[in-house]
């Protein structure tokens, strides 16, 4: 994929506009999704999607000379969604939460939604790099400027109280609780 992406922003640089909907179609989701996940606001992460495609034009010929500009592109969109959350414009709402999860039926996906809002802030964030953007622990490290370590750790518990948090769903419809 980064060769795709080295490829796309090199002729973004060059000018050519359908390179951009090309790394736009690989990319917008989950740059979306990564902002909705720290905001929580449907709105702020169409925004935010914006500014960093934004971004990725004025930035293409420097990003393309880059080993993994998708690590580079992903700080962006974290730096940028926090800056939103610190403005005080973060909302909790799981309305339209369907939006998000791409290939999940509805009701599964609001399931693990709600899991995933059962976790602190800095778990989620790492277990959304890692299991559904598929970063690996160390690029996760990188991206959220903390040492491996912590991102080991973090997946480790995070994992963890997702495992605890479905068994009690489980538990709970069967003994007809839900």
């Amino acid at each position: 994929m980064n060769t795709d992406v080295l490829n796309l922003l090199t002729n973004v640089a060059d000018g050519d506009m359908d390179a951009l909907g090309g790394l736009y179609d690989m990319l917008s989701v989950r740059i979306f999704s990564y902002a909705r996940v720290i905001t929580k606001n449907k709105e702020a992460a169409e925004d935010i999607t914006h500014d960093v495609f934004m971004l990725i034009v004025k930035q293409s010929a420097r990003l393309a000379k880059m080993s993994n500009p998708i690590a580079y592109i992903m700080v962006a969109v974290r730096n940028q969604s926090y800056d939103h959350v610190k403005r005080g414009n973060r909302t909790t709402v799981l309305d339209e939460a369907t939006e998000i999860g791409v290939g999940f039926p509805s009701y599964d996906h609001l399931l693990i939604e709600e899991a995933l809002l059962s976790l602190p802030v800095n778990q989620k964030e790492t277990i959304y790099l890692h299991r559904v953007c598929g970063f690996t622990q160390k690029e996760v490290a990188k991206i959220m400027g903390v040492p491996l370590v912590t991102v080991k750790w973090r997946c480790g518990r995070a994992m963890s109280a997702l495992l605890a948090y479905f068994n009690q769903e489980k538990e709970e419809s069967l003994n007809g609780t839900i």
